[in-house]
């Protein structure tokens, strides 16, 4: 089994001073919306760096397995989480998710019927 301790190093470290950034990218963010864009990294690029560690430095298949496993696991669940936080922020701040009259937001209303080609406004 050969070790690869300089380049495993390499990519943890990078991957630990990434986290370190986003984290503080956390604390000097403005809102709950800005600060939720800083989790992205972490889970995306660091999770990514520690799985190609992992086979730098094992040659274990199930060791490789479960790090990939984890890797889309994070993901998906960075998604679905960061998804829901927001969505709960908007609930608590305005009361309901869809923009109100007063933020002068556009909103497209299509209440056509799914995959007929028939959508509000068409003329035929």
């Amino acid at each position: 089994m050969t070790h690869h301790p300089i380049i495993t190093g390499t990519l943890l470290g990078i991957a630990v001073t990434l986290a370190i950034v986003c984290s503080i990218g956390l604390l000097v963010m403005r809102d709950a919306y800005q600060r939720v864009h800083f989790s992205a990294p972490v889970v995306t690029i660091s999770m990514l760096l520690i799985v190609i560690a992992v086979f730098v430095e094992e040659s274990d298949p199930q060791a490789r397995i479960k790090a990939v496993f984890i890797f889309i696991l994070m993901l998906v669940m960075n998604s679905i989480l960061s998804h829901a936080t927001v969505r709960a922020i908007r609930i608590r701040q305005v009361g309901q998710m869809e923009p109100t009259e007063e933020e002068e937001i556009p909103v497209v209303q299509n209440k056509g019927i799914a995959g007929s080609g028939h959508y509000a406004g068409d003329k035929s």
